[in-house]
Order: C-alpha cells, then sequence, then structure tokens
C-alpha cells in the first residue's frame, strides 16, 4: 500500500500512519477506535483519511450509519501516542465512569 499522507492536528503535521479514529456518542463515551492506516500483505489493509472513510470503516451499511448520525455519534481524529497516553482503557465519559475505571 505504501501510502501515508500528512494531516493537520492541533496545528501540528502528523503521519497519518500515526493516528486513528475514535466514534464518540454524544457524552462522551467511545464506542469504537480504529487505526488510520493499516498495511497488510495482499492490500487488505486500509487507510482511512477522512472522517467519512471512517464512518463507513465503523459502519460499512448505509442504514447503519443513518443510524450512528441519528443517534449523535461522531468521528474525530487522533494520535495513536495521545490515545495511549490519555485514553488507553478509559473508554467512558465522566458522567459514566465508575469510580475504578476513573482511577
Amino acid at each position: 500500500m505504501s501510502i501515508n499522507p500528512t494531516v493537520t492536528i492541533d496545528g501540528k503535521p502528523v503521519p497519518l500512519d500515526e493516528c486513528g479514529w475514535l466514534e464518540r456518542e454524544p457524552c462522551g463515551c467511545i464506542v469504537s477506535v480504529v487505526v488510520a492506516v493499516v498495511e497488510a500483505k495482499g492490500g487488505t489493509g486500509w487507510v482511512l483519511a477522512t472522517a467519512d472513510q471512517a464512518r463507513q470503516h465503523f459502519a460499512p451499511k448505509k442504514r447503519d450509519r443513518e443510524q450512528a448520525e441519528k443517534a449523535g455519534l461522531t468521528v474525530e481524529l487522533i494520535t495513536m501516542k495521545y490515545y495511549r497516553e490519555n485514553i488507553g482503557a478509559n473508554w467512558e465519559c465522566e458522567q459514566h465512569a465508575t469510580s475504578e475505571a476513573a482511577s
């Protein structure tokens, strides 16, 4: 595949293969996460460079994307470094986090 565009996050250029997409509920809870670039043997990987591509990856069927939109799900591009350092296993928003998950 060897395609690696650069994106801008927080005003800084970042190689897309160092990024991932989050899918969030309106409250902030994370529903899904996917790395933006996967290079796999046989060409089975992907490059998710846009929010629309990420939405299609999370919900391949049109009706599922429409349901996600109606439910207020959003997608957000982040660096995987940010994910590792700040999110990790903490997928719940403050409202839904348990005391054990928050510690």
